[in-house]
């Protein structure tokens, strides 16, 4: 299924597009001197074309590993407003629900020109790309890397998409005690129907809603999904999820990368393969 383009390459000039809180960003030339303040906004950065115009970057960045050398301007408290004006960015690319109004207006203020990054979903992921492409005069690379993008998540739709199956049961677990999960609007559950599946217990009104394990269990799992690290975190677990017993611990169990699936970006694609795949080799247990 090919992504629908996105209506917000909306233009008021020749470097202006609308960012994800609705507010116009207009440059009067290329930004080369670019601060981000969240990790996905650096990967965001980089897979426009950017990755050499990143000056700064948010505690947590880390991805491409070129950015691990770049200053730290920002924490999950906030950005250091000194820090960031030393960097002398052109503009900032912030998390929309990570910036305060008051913040926002500090920037303003200072004369900081901040595009705000909140992607959804994975036309959203796209759009940001090619949006700050724009920004940074990046647009033709920007638009190839979108292109590879779409690719990838199209042969991933047609190699493990649902071929007229009946979706399968998938719960994703975000944490592990209390046992909670992501509300439905979130870009895993697109993820996860995309790739053939039906994600359960997602209709909660609150974004990250609390499951008891009764719930889960009549909700018939076939499948659960858990972002942990590789190794003896993702074992562990396995393992105190088989040590509880009852009905539930003969249910599949897949550890996913925890950053791709948790940072809307260029990932978010890697996240869609690891879950395809685990998707795919349960339909084909049945």
């Amino acid at each position: 299924m090919l992504l629908t383009a996105m209506p917000s390459l909306a233009w008021a000039a020749s470097l202006s597009v609308v960012d994800d809180g609705g507010e116009t960003v207009t440059l009067s030339r290329p930004a080369h001197r670019v601060v981000t303040l969240a990790p996905h906004a650096a990967e965001l950065v980089a897979a426009a074309g950017g990755l050499a115009h990143l000056v700064a970057v948010s505690q947590g960045s880390d991805y491409p590993p070129q950015v691990k050398t770049l200053p730290r301007v920002a924490s999950y408290q906030g950005p250091n407003l000194e820090a960031v004006l030393a960097a002398r960015p052109a503009l900032i690319v912030a998390w929309g629900s990570g910036l305060s109004a008051e913040m926002q207006a500090r920037l303003a203020a200072l004369g900081l020109t901040t595009f705000l990054s909140e992607p959804r979903t994975l036309a959203q992921v796209l759009s940001n790309i090619e949006r700050l492409g724009v920004l940074m005069g990046t647009r033709p690379e920007a638009e190839a890397y979108v292109a590879r993008l779409e690719k990838r998540i199209s042969h991933l739709e047609a190699r493990d998409g649902m071929e007229g199956d009946a979706p399968l049961p998938v719960f994703f677990q975000l944490g592990e005690s209390p046992m909670t999960t992501l509300a439905g609007g979130h870009l895993v559950n697109e993820l996860i129907r995309r790739c053939g599946g039906e994600p359960l217990l997602s209709d909660a009104p609150t974004v990250v809603p609390q499951i008891r394990r009764e719930a889960l269990w009549l909700a018939g799992p076939r499948l659960i999904l858990h972002p942990v690290a590789a190794g003896a975190p993702r074992e562990r677990w396995k393992a105190a999820w088989r040590a509880r017993g009852g009905p539930l611990a003969s249910v599949a169990l897949v550890g996913l990368d925890p950053d791709p699936v948790s940072r809307p970006g260029p990932r978010s694609v890697e996240a869609m393969a690891q879950i395809c795949h685990a998707i795919s080799v349960q339909r084909a247990a049945r």
